[in-house]
């Protein structure tokens, strides 16, 4: 016969396993709601080309399809709101917003905010089609008197493109936009008009807004050997965000930058001459 100490033995057991069992559960659970973001996030967004869409009160493109993906996977929720590229940069220099999304790595932006690259790009000099020879450098264009620069507020490509925009201002020939579409525009009506951005964002406000419909097709791209690949991702607010949020959308953003799924996006909505050009995946960064 089996004692009744042993039979004591066994319930206690089974009472232990069962209660370590609850506790697990109970852990996971927590983990589980811990991980979630604390609050919806806050999304300042510009017009961006095809990276941004904006249509009214929706927003589409390659980024907001990016932060779906992590929409889908956790209960992170996103909230988009369009503001002019300076404004989007004040609100996440000064921590009221969270993201700060299709931004360039900068000395600058990394006081404010966790840098998780997607993609590498390079600015290149864009103007509208003639016969004029290729520009190679920033000498080249400078010493083209007739050429003017026109350049968007907020963008910043580094050191060596900040020094061009200082060199055509004290030549009296700069002119700062607020939005790429209006530096589109001043493209549109004078030819002399040249501007340095990353062309997957200018070719693809050309392709979106109809008001630079007549510029189609007419555009000129030309690499600046001075100008180096600059890598592009996400900002995470190191001021708005507690540092649970920040932790964990800094783990989920790897997790799905560190998958094709971003640098295909890019394939299917750009042509593979501006592909050539001015992108290429964030695993090239150090070669």
């Amino acid at each position: 016969m089996i004692s009744s100490q042993r039979i004591i033995d066994k319930r206690r057991l089974e009472r232990f396993r069962s209660i370590s069992l609850v506790i697990f559960c109970w852990l996971l659970y927590s983990q589980n709601v811990l991980a979630d973001c604390s609050r919806p996030i806050q999304v300042p967004v510009a017009v961006s080309g095809f990276s941004v869409i904006a249509n009214g009160n929706k927003f589409s493109g390659i980024m907001p399809e990016f932060l779906g993906q992590v929409e889908a996977k956790t209960n992170c929720r996103f909230v988009f709101y369009y503001v002019p590229k300076s404004r989007q940069e004040f609100l996440f220099e000064t921590g009221k917003a969270d993201l700060l999304i299709a931004t360039i790595k900068t000395d600058r932006r990394e006081k404010y905010g966790h840098f998780i690259p997607l993609i590498q790009l390079r600015a290149t000099l864009i103007s509208v089609e003639d016969k004029h020879p290729a520009i190679q450098n920033a000498k080249d264009l400078i010493s083209r008197h007739k050429l003017r620069l026109v350049v968007v507020r907020g963008y910043d490509y580094g050191p060596i493109y900040q020094s061009i925009v200082e060199e055509m201002k004290a030549l009296g020939r700069l002119a700062v936009e607020t939005d790429p579409i209006s530096a589109g525009r001043m493209m549109q009506n004078n030819s002399n008009y040249v501007t340095i951005m990353a062309p997957t964002l200018f070719s693809g406000v050309v392709q979106t807004e109809e008001i630079l419909k007549n510029l189609r097709g007419k555009l000129r791209f030309d690499k600046l050997d001075d100008l180096p690949w600059n890598e592009s991702g996400i900002y995470i607010s190191k001021t708005s965000l507690n540092p649970s949020d920040q932790q964990y959308l800094k783990t989920q953003f790897e997790k799905y930058a560190s998958t094709d799924a971003i640098w295909k996006s890019y394939l299917s909505y750009y042509s593979p001459e501006v592909i050539r050009l001015g992108l290429r995946p964030r695993e090239l960064a150090n070669q």
